[in-house]
C-alpha cells in the first residue's frame, strides 16, 4: 500500500520543498485559479470500452485479444505506445477500426470514480475554472463531457488529437491552460499517472497526484509529484478548502 504524502509541507500559505540550496516554492494554494484534469483515472473510468475497442481492432487486424488487465495497465499512455507492444500490423489500421468501435462504447462505459461529481461541482462553486487534458482524442471526451452532465463547469478541454504531442510531452496541458486563458503561476493539474507528472513538470507545472485505479502507484510516488492524495475528495482540503467533500 502507497501511503499519500506530500513531498512538500504546507508552510506560510505555500507548499515547500527544502533544497540543500534553500527554500523552493512549489504552489500557493490561494493563488491558484485553474484546475487542469487528466481524465482516466483521474475523473472516470472508461476502461470497460477502451478493452472493448483495443481487442476488436487487435481482432480484426488477425490478432489475438488481450485480458482486460493487460490492457488497463496502458490507460494513461499513448495508444500507439500500447499497440506497438501488442501488434506488428499497421498502426493507422488498428487506430480506423479502435476509433470506429470506440465512438461507440467508450462513452458509454464511462463512469466518475469515487468522489469526483461533488468534487468537481464543489470546486467550480468554490470560483475555479476547470479543465481537462486526455490522451483520449477529443470526440471521446466531448462525448463523456456530455454524458456526464459535465457541459456547464468544464470550461476548457484538449485532446491527443489537438496537439502535436501527446503525453509526457507538455503541449495537451498547455493547450487546456492557453484555452483557459492561465498562466504557470495559477494553473495546477491533477493526474494519476508517470505521464501527467512528466507532462506537467515539462510544461513548468504543479501538479497534485491522485493514486490511480490502473498504473503502478509505486511508480507515481517514485516520480515524485508535488502532492500525493489518495482520493479526488482530499484535493479541496489540498487547495486550502475548508469544506472537505465527504
Amino acid at each position: 500500500m502507497i501511503d499519500t504524502i506530500s513531498y512538500g509541507e504546507y508552510l506560510g500559505g505555500c507548499y515547500i520543498i527544502l533544497l540543500c540550496m534553500g527554500i523552493h516554492i512549489l504552489f500557493t494554494p490561494r493563488n491558484i485559479k485553474n484546475l487542469i484534469f487528466d481524465l482516466d483515472g483521474t475523473l472516470i473510468d472508461s476502461s470497460e470500452g477502451v478493452v472493448a475497442a483495443v481487442n476488436h481492432a487487435l481482432q480484426m487486424l488477425g490478432d489475438s485479444p488481450r485480458k482486460p488487465e493487460e490492457i488497463k495497465k496502458y490507460i494513461g499512455m499513448s495508444l500507439e505506445t500500447m499497440f506497438r507492444d501488442f501488434s506488428k500490423e499497421s498502426y493507422l489500421e488498428f487506430h480506423k477500426y479502435f476509433q470506429e468501435f470506440g465512438i461507440k462504447v467508450i462513452a458509454d462505459s464511462a463512469r466518475p470514480l469515487d468522489g469526483v461529481d461533488e468534487t468537481l461541482k464543489l470546486l467550480y462553486h468554490g470560483g475555479y475554472k476547470l479543465g481537462i487534458g486526455t490522451q483520449k482524442e477529443r470526440i471521446h471526451l466531448e462525448k463523456i463531457i456530455q454524458k456526464l452532465g459535465w457541459g456547464e463547469i468544464i470550461f476548457a478541454g484538449a485532446g491527443a488529437d489537438d496537439v502535436k504531442h501527446g503525453k509526457p510531452a507538455p503541449d495537451i496541458y498547455l493547450r487546456v491552460m492557453e484555452l483557459m486563458k492561465g498562466g504557470k503561476e495559477n494553473s495546477l493539474v491533477i493526474g494519476d499517472t508517470v505521464n501527467d507528472v512528466l507532462s506537467a513538470r515539462a510544461a513548468g507545472l504543479p501538479i497534485v497526484a491522485v493514486l490511480s485505479p490502473f498504473g503502478d502507484n509505486s511508480r507515481l510516488a517514485a516520480a515524485q509529484p508535488d502532492i500525493l492524495i489518495s482520493n479526488i475528495r482530499e484535493l479541496p482540503k489540498t487547495l486550502g478548502i475548508r469544506s472537505e467533500v465527504s
